[in-house]
């Protein structure tokens, strides 16, 4: 026992003397394998710290390395005194541009030293920048709080070094701070009458659980689904996933691997009945819950699940959180309801010496300048919802056509891609007209040994009905198909009973087609002169896409086969809308057996007006002469 405290005693004069002196040498570290000889002292330094974040860990920075360090080259700064590290300045090179090592994965970033030694920690990492790392034209020391290090202690830098400093002020982090006033604030939030409605209405539609995963075995087999859903969720409001990045997916397993046995990872999932609706991951250390990524299911967006597993989390946070619930990086509109505090966040850029350096200098100066304003716009639209909803359509909009555009180019079909665009532009807003034949299929009336009813064996062909989720991949990955702006409709149209089917090909999609109903035969025009009682259900099919320049016989026959199933399951009728641009459907209507008993032509005018007309087919022409 006399030997430990001594041991102990001896710890605590060596960190002392080492504390009186000062800071004489910085190493430039530019192999890993040194900066993890280093991570015990690193370690030392971060825990140091009561307000450290989970972003400056030496685990952290080890899997961003195995996951990006491909494209970075290592320029990390170690200070020392005497033997003994007292900071590091994580660091990595790409092209031209020095960052922290780990952006911009990080949701905050600083510099990892002793407090009272910050400010000749920085000055001597800089000054060792400028001496031993060349040719670059600009070092970014990025998602600064205001309470980091480097905001707080910059400005006591020799002159000649501040000189070349440049803050820009950069986003805001919503936060819930507690304080001292913790139980009355989960009191509030907790207490919401919307998010407690929400979480029985899931209660009732099953059994409902929420949990966090121990062990990184264990969540591992519930990220491929947080992965897929993560990407769906950002397409569906026109935004790229960075779960959509091999290399992010990669970091995220390593992360797990890393932090998980340390206990620093948390990974919830809401599940209803088994199935899985949402998912976080998120991370606690030094009393702060750190929101990092969470999703939810699209398909069961009607149970609101997001909200739903944020409210858990909250739960979670009110036993065993004692300092803060942060919300991470981004500005959705939830935030606002929850959070009790918005933290300003900077960039500090550092410019070289010369010319090209104060060139550089002067534009951060001006962008320094003018962010306030932007920033200032961007909550104003924000707190607008029509605005918000008007930029956010404009987004999708530009999103979807330039996807179309992208894939065109990768077909060498631009000038088709233009002509289309154009064609579907001024039909939308100025003047469109549509015409197409309709033909009736009355499967009630077949038998059970019919060949319409059988199912067609077409080797690797499978059709499935789709949910919001699959056209969401769909937009992301065919644009050319769907493209992400038409979502909103196509939300509406599920919404509304109406089904879509996906006719696939080897995995891949040869055909999309939209069936309303089954609906009163009475609501499609004309129906009373093709023989169809009133009364008669029947499946509308009026709108269909399939690819070009391939032969589409087989992929229209079994779609037709299980539309035809579904049909005479229900006692219903099938009615078909083909254009004059799909002659392979025309064909294979035929082969059914199947004859154009009217034309419908719909027009529309400036984006609202519409009118339909309908034309039946004389009884004594032939079919033939009316296709014509």
């Amino acid at each position: 026992m006399s030997c430990a405290v001594g041991m102990t005693d001896h710890r605590v004069r060596s960190n002392v003397a080492c504390s009186q002196v000062p800071a004489d040498r910085c190493e430039l570290v530019t192999d890993f394998h040194r900066l993890e000889e280093l991570s015990s002292q690193w370690e030392r330094l971060w825990e140091s710290d009561p307000r450290a974040e989970i972003f400056q860990t030496p685990e952290w920075s080890k899997a961003w390395w195995r996951a990006f360090g491909q494209d970075y080259s290592l320029c990390s700064l170690a200070v020392f005194a005497g033997h003994q590290m007292v900071g590091i300045v994580p660091l990595v090179r790409r092209d031209n541009f020095v960052q922290f090592l780990g952006l911009p994965e990080a949701d905050y970033a600083d510099i990892i030293c002793e407090e009272h030694r910050a400010t000749e920690v920085l000055a001597l990492a800089l000054k060792t920048l400028g001496e031993s790392v060349t040719g670059w034209t600009e070092c970014g020391f990025e998602h600064l709080p205001r309470h980091s290090r480097l905001v707080r202690h910059y400005r006591a830098l020799p002159r000649e070094i501040r000189a070349r400093l440049h803050r820009v002020p950069a986003e805001r982090q919503y936060t819930i701070i507690l304080r001292n006033q913790r139980e009355e604030v989960f009191k509030s939030l907790l207490g919401k009458n919307h998010t407690r409605r929400l979480q029985n209405k899931l209660r009732k539609a099953g059994q409902l659980r929420f949990r966090h995963l121990q062990t990184p075995d264990e969540i591992e087999a519930y990220l491929p689904d947080f992965f897929r859903h993560h990407v769906r969720r950002h397409a569906a409001i026109g935004r790229r996933s960075v779960c959509a990045r091999p290399e992010f997916c990669q970091f995220i397993r390593a992360i797990i691997q890393e932090l998980g046995p340390r206990g620093r990872v948390r990974f919830g999932v809401l599940e209803l009945d088994g199935r899985a609706l949402a998912w976080e991951l998120a991370f606690q250390v030094n009393g702060k819950f750190m929101l990092y990524q969470h999703t939810f299911d699209l398909d069961a967006s009607h149970y609101t699940p997001g909200e739903v597993i944020l409210w858990n989390a909250l739960e979670y946070a009110r036993d065993n959180v004692s300092r803060e619930f942060d919300f991470g990086s981004g500005d959705e509109l939830y935030k606002d309801r929850f959070a009790n505090y918005s933290r300003e966040t900077y960039s500090l850029f550092v410019t070289p010496r010369g010319l090209r350096g104060w060139v550089r200098g002067s534009a951060r100066g001006i962008q320094a300048f003018v962010q306030p304003g932007f920033s200032k716009m961007k909550e104003i639209a924000k707190s607008r919802r029509m605005t918000l909803r008007a930029f956010r359509a404009a987004r999708m909009w530009m999103l979807g056509t330039w996807g179309c555009v992208r894939q065109a180019r990768k077909n060498g079909s631009l000038l088709q891609c233009g002509l289309h665009l154009t064609k579907k532009v001024f039909g939308n807003s100025v003047w469109s007209r549509r015409s197409a034949d309709v033909f009736a299929l009355e499967p009630s009336r077949l038998g059970d040994g019919d060949p319409l009813l059988s199912t067609p064996s077409e080797g690797d062909q499978d059709v499935r009905v789709a949910q919001f989720g699959d056209l969401v991949d769909l937009s992301w990955q065919h644009p050319e198909i769907l493209s992400l702006n038409e979502l909103a409709q196509c939300r509406k149209r599920l919404q509304n009973g109406d089904h879509v089917y996906i006719v696939r090909e080897n995995s891949d999609v040869v055909s999309v087609c939209w069936a309303s109903g089954p609906a009163e035969a009475a609501a499609a025009p004309g129906t009373a002169r093709i023989g169809i009682a009133a009364s008669t259900p029947a499946i509308v099919i009026d709108e269909l896409w399939s690819i070009r320049d391939r032969d589409l016989s087989a992929s229209y026959r079994l779609l037709l086969s299980v539309l035809a199933r579904e049909a005479s399951r229900q006692k219903a009728n099938i009615l078909v809308y083909c254009s004059s641009e799909q002659p392979a459907l025309r064909r294979e209507l035929e082969h059914q057996g199947s004859r154009p008993t009217f034309r419908i032509t719909r027009y529309r005018a400036l984006g609202r007006l519409q009118r339909e007309s309908v034309r039946p087919y004389p009884a004594n022409s032939s079919y033939s002469a009316q296709a014509a």
